[in-house]
């Protein structure tokens, strides 16, 4: 794993302490892993990311949810996490999160959306459907 960071370090510019986690993946992989131990037969990128959590605010008709999620976690993730707290009724794959008033996609990771910042705030709406 020591490698792998010191490849992501060279590529990227950062010189502080980083972390790798397999996409949704709540703990990241040790400094002594082998890397291909944590690799599955399904494709699920790796991602390289500052230490610590991003505080997520979710929020949905006048309420709101916050639970502190890892940079690696889909927006799908966050989005089931949501409508389970949020609307527990309701079916996750009706609904889409949107940041700043754009819609983030379900396979895109919080840590793009939060652009290295250690908290977000995102609104939990239904997804809209065009007809005819």
């Amino acid at each position: 794993m020591k490698e792998f960071v010191d490849i992501a370090v060279i590529k990227t510019g950062i010189e502080c302490l980083l972390e790798v986690y397999v996409e949704d993946a709540e703990e990241p992989l040790g400094p002594d892993s082998v890397l291909i131990e944590h690799l599955s037969v399904e494709f699920a990128p790796l991602h390289v990311a500052k230490p610590g959590k991003i505080a997520t605010t979710v929020r949905y008709q006048r309420r709101h949810v916050e639970h502190p999620f890892r940079t690696s976690a889909t927006s799908a993730k966050v989005t089931r996490w949501a409508v389970g707290k949020l609307a527990p009724t309701e079916d996750p794959i009706d609904f889409q999160l949107k940041h700043d008033g754009d819609v983030l996609p379900s396979d895109s990771h919080l840590g793009q959306a939060a652009r290295g910042e250690k908290s977000i705030v995102l609104d939990l709406v239904f997804k809209v459907e065009p007809q005819g």
